[in-house]
């Protein structure tokens, strides 16, 4: 929705990775950013990037409440807030939601269950390279 030489757009195509990351684990150490002018942390960028939009911000904090749940193991906090939220988000986020509720017993299964295929994806990706 930003014009792209706009500095919104810049900065959200320069830290999108923030958006991402779990806010809990943010630093707190304070660079010198030259998009912004002076130093900031992290968690500052990222509320700089969230004063941009109040759907961005609302999305965000709901994808933190979604990975905090799924991190701490809440299978029935999870997906209530997916059936409380369905109806209210960006046509986006209710496919992926569409996707969570069709596939519950795939995602149960990956947050009880202490089996990982990350290994077997590590030496696929090898093998291929």
């Amino acid at each position: 929705q930003f014009d792209r030489k706009s500095q919104e757009y810049r900065a959200l195509k320069r830290y999108w990775k923030l958006i991402q990351q779990d806010s809990r684990k943010l630093s707190d150490k304070r660079f010198y950013r030259p998009m912004f002018r002076m130093h900031l942390t992290n968690k500052e960028i990222l509320e700089k990037l969230l004063s941009y939009s109040d759907e961005l911000r609302q999305h965000y904090e709901l994808y933190q409440f979604l990975l905090f749940h799924f991190q701490e193991k809440n299978s029935d906090h999870f997906f209530s807030l997916i059936e409380q939220e369905i109806a209210t988000v960006n046509p986006i986020f209710q496919t992926v939601f569409k996707t969570f509720l069709k596939d519950k017993d795939k995602v149960l299964n990956a947050m009880e269950l202490p089996y990982s295929n990350a290994k077997l994806e590590a030496t696929n990706n090898l093998i291929k390279v």
